[in-house]
């Protein structure tokens, strides 16, 4: 079945895999936000301006200053986000392609996979196509899924079908002139061969200080500023992302309001950033030590009752 052109901006198209008749859904829509959006630091912030240039001036570039004679004049545009989660890859995807005045197709991997050899590249194909088709920028979030390196000691067919999309999509690539992000918390996951072909590869960094006290200014509400200290909730809030910081101020805010308090408070955001800090503390299996303290035969005896 062919790819089917949404009629709203926010509307899915499928794809039915020709051997599972698998339903594949992918996302097209207008960029949900822009520049003005992404909170980032200085070193950052000016690799996304030069990777807005890479589009904007390529002409001026490569015609006007020459540089057609010393390099391969390609429009290609493939750009590889990577970093800690939350520190804002997915927005400044969404606020790179509104530099563009293009809507952005949000690949999800998962989707495209098929149990069936040979239909992972078939579905790959098909939106790449699709990008074509649309002009659109084509968004691959956990790109790693996609651009792992490929395995040398072949075992089973799903190592055959993990090398054949590897292949698939270093072909597609050298041949595909739209523009492309790809995202990742694992870089090291890659492929050299994809590190190749990817034309800029820019770093998220976890906020330092002064970049979580504007985050915290941009999510607390002006009504609430009054009873919220933002240089202690910078202090406090030492590697955090983004999105944590966004959502210990919510989460605080509906903590208040389930005890029909009117404001929020600096306490109750800490409260909220130390149970953040305490779950990924957990989820890293770093636990928090506990002391242990020796007792005597005597004490042992005295709790047990002395039913030795």
């Amino acid at each position: 079945m062919p790819l089917g052109k949404p009629v709203q901006n926010d509307e899915t198209f499928g794809a039915h895999s020709a051997t599972g008749n698998k339903v594949i859904d992918f996302e097209l829509s207008d960029p949900r936000y822009s520049l003005d959006d992404v909170i980032l630091n200085e070193e950052t912030r000016n690799e996304i301006n030069a990777l807005i240039s890479h589009k904007r001036d390529h002409a001026l570039v490569f015609e006007q200053m020459g540089f057609s004679s010393t390099h391969k004049y390609s429009k290609r545009f493939v750009a590889n986000f990577y970093g800690e989660p939350g520190t804002g890859k997915t927005i400044a995807a969404h606020a790179v392609a509104r530099e563009f005045g293009k809507k952005i197709l949000l690949v999800d991997y998962s989707q495209i996979e098929s149990k069936y050899v040979g239909d992972t590249p078939k579905n790959l194909k098909k939106v790449f196509d699709f990008g074509k088709q649309e002009n659109c920028l084509i968004f691959f979030d956990e790109a790693d899924a996609i651009l792992s390196k490929r395995v040398t000691n072949m075992q089973s067919s799903t190592d055959t079908s993990v090398n054949q999309t590897r292949s698939v999509l270093l072909n597609i690539l050298n041949e595909f002139n739209g523009d492309i992000i790809f995202a990742t918390n694992f870089i090291s996951n890659y492929d050299p061969a994809f590190m190749r072909r990817i034309s800029k590869h820019i770093k998220f960094n976890l906020p330092d200080r002064e970049i979580r006290k504007a985050i915290f200014r941009k999510y607390i509400p002006e009504q609430m500023s009054g009873h919220t200290d933002i240089e202690e909730l910078a202090a406090v809030s030492g590697e955090m992302s983004a999105a944590d910081i966004e959502n210990s101020t919510l989460m605080a805010a509906f903590a208040v309001a389930s005890q029909r308090r009117p404001v929020v408070t600096t306490s109750d955001i800490k409260m909220q950033i130390s149970r953040i800090k305490t779950s990924k503390l957990h989820n890293s299996g770093n636990q928090p030590d506990i002391t242990k303290r020796h007792v005597s035969e005597e004490y042992v005896k005295q709790q047990t009752g002395n039913l030795a």
